[in-house]
């Protein structure tokens, strides 16, 4: 993978909806995680989901992997960090940290995934490449 170049945090904190009976997070939850954190990281560069839509242009994801390492637990604040590792061509890459960050700013690695998504014209619904405008605004939030 190339170099990172665009990294960004979002917290959430675990609803009790989110667990399971054993108070754990349950595992279908994380990749929800993911697409928060891959939302909340787009809006971040100034892609809104729903402007790329309205411009015809939908993401369809098409591989999804996680592992699992410590569970989180209900009322946590959780840290989804979301890596963008190389600018998009036909296809976009998201790497995925799960974190619990105590008090002394240690962080506990909860789960790691990654997913990637496809650019598909809303249309004809066959893959394009990443719109221009997508690359510019992502340019623009790119660390020096």
């Amino acid at each position: 993978m190339a170099e990172k170049i665009l990294e960004h945090d979002h917290q959430h904190r675990i609803t009790y909806y989110e667990t399971d009976q054993m108070g754990y997070v349950h595992n279908s939850n994380y990749f929800r995680f993911f697409e928060i954190g891959r939302e909340e990281t787009m809006r971040y560069a100034g892609v809104c989901y729903g402007d790329m839509e309205q411009q015809g242009v939908m993401m369809p994801l098409i591989t999804q992997y996680a592992r699992y390492h410590t569970p989180a637990l209900y009322d946590d604040i959780i840290t989804i960090r979301t890596t963008i590792a190389q600018m998009p061509a036909a296809k976009i890459h998201f790497d995925y940290k799960v974190l619990r960050i105590d008090e002394n700013g240690k962080e506990t690695l909860l789960c790691e995934g990654w997913n990637e998504l496809c650019f598909v014209d809303r249309q004809t619904r066959k893959p394009m490449r990443c719109p221009k405008w997508v690359e510019e605004k992502l340019q623009k939030v790119l660390p020096e």
